[in-house]
Order: C-alpha cells, then structure tokens, then sequence
C-alpha cells in the first residue's frame, strides 16, 4: 500500500456558528472549504450558507425550493457549484461566489450529484445515476452537454477529481463509498479503495488496498492525496 496523507475533517467555524443562534443548528452538513481557508460553505434546512471562520454570523446563499447540497467551490474562489432537487431530482447549479445569478447545468431526469471542479475552474465533475447505477461526468460552468467520462470502462465511479499536474483522475467504484458510507465494519468485495486513471497516458493505478473503507478522497495543489479511512482503529479517520 502506498502511503499516502490520511485527511482529517475538522470544521472549523461551526461551534461558533452554534454558539451564535438561539436555539442552536442542527443537521448542518455537507461543510467546504474555499481555497483560501477562511470560509465555510455547507448545507442547513435546504439551503446553503457560508461563515467566515472568525466571525459566527453565517449568511445565507440560496433560498432555492427543494434542497441544496454537495456545495463545490472553484479553484480560483470565482464559483460555487451545487446539487439541488427544486424540481425533483438533483440537477447541477452554478452561481457567483460573491453572489449573483443562479444558472441550471444539467436537465436530466437522473440524479446529478456535485463531485468537484476541474483545477482550471472551468467544468464541474459530478456522478448520476443517468447511465448505469451510477457514472462519472462532466459539465462546463457555462453549460452544455454533459460529457461521460469513460465510454467502456470504469462505468461505476464516483468522487471524481483531476491531479492538478498530470490530469490524473482518482475516484472510488463501489456502492459501499456511494451508497453506505455510514455502513461500519464492512469488510469485503465491493470495499472502497483510491483509484485513479490518466486518459492521456492510458495508465490505470490502485493506491490503497485495505480489506475495508478507504473513500471520500481529495487533493491539494502539490498533489498530496486526503483520504477517510477505518483502517487504524475501525473508525473513520
């Protein structure tokens, strides 16, 4: 097994945000980062919100109907990408950080799920269950059609993102990490490992090997690898 870096979740900014509310926030979820780290973007009642780290007063984003989740920002800071099912299944949205008009990417009757950005900032990676259970795509932040990233192979992948040097593409391939992440202890055929594939080499690569979890996996600029695992002590970490 390659080593690569264990990703520790610690979201900063939401104590808080707590704190600060007077009857207190449950049920906050889906946090992200923007790249410079001072911002936390994240899902409450249905709609997304964003809080600086040092200051408690988060400020709503979307007053969408439906639910909006999976909240992605771009690499240059400029976009935030996001799933919602306003009209019933998730499609893929696109708005200005800073704030401004919320434009709908995808229209398909499937599920879009938000998986990343591509490091120029220009598409937007994201799963649905449109071919096979579950596959991988690609949109443009303008819009268009929607591309699949693998015609013949690799048809079940999800949590796609690109190495920002070389255009490697990691992913997991299991309904385990898409399906049951809250599932512990499953050790055994269909477990998650860190997968990648670069479509300008051809080259296919397994990073880790562990009998159970290795999933929700990210990068940085300098390519380091951050991943979940529960191979130290049976717990995700």
């Amino acid at each position: 097994m390659k080593k690569l870096h264990l990703l520790l979740f610690v979201f900063l900014g939401f104590h808080s945000f707590v704190k600060a509310q007077d009857g207190g926030v449950y049920f906050a979820s889906n946090p992200t980062l923007t790249p410079d780290g001072k911002t936390v973007i994240f899902s409450y009642e249905g709609d997304l919100w964003k809080v600086d780290i040092n200051n408690p007063a988060a400020v709503r984003l979307t007053a969408m109907q439906g639910e909006e989740t999976n909240p992605r920002v771009s690499p240059d800071g400029k976009w935030l990408a996001f799933s919602s099912n306003q009209f019933g299944n998730n499609d893929i949205y696109v708005m200005p950080l800073a704030g401004g008009e919320i434009r709908q990417l995808t229209f398909h009757d499937a599920s879009d799920v938000v998986d990343s950005w591509s490091w120029d900032s220009k598409s937007i990676y994201f799963n649905s269950d449109r071919y096979n259970r579950f596959s991988e795509y690609k949109v443009t932040y303008t819009g268009g059609t929607p591309v699949r990233l693998f015609e013949n192979f690799f048809n079940t992948i999800h949590g796609v993102f690109e190495h920002p040097q070389t255009g490697e593409l990691f992913f997991n391939n299991t309904w385990e990490s898409i399906y049951f992440p809250s599932r512990k202890h499953y050790k055994g055929a269909y477990n998650p490992d860190i997968q990648s594939y670069n479509p300008k080499t051809k080259v296919y690569k397994q990073y880790t090997d562990w009998v159970g979890k290795d999933f929700w996996a990210t990068l940085d600029q300098k390519g380091n690898i951050y991943f979940v695992s529960d191979e130290g002590n049976q717990e995700y970490n």
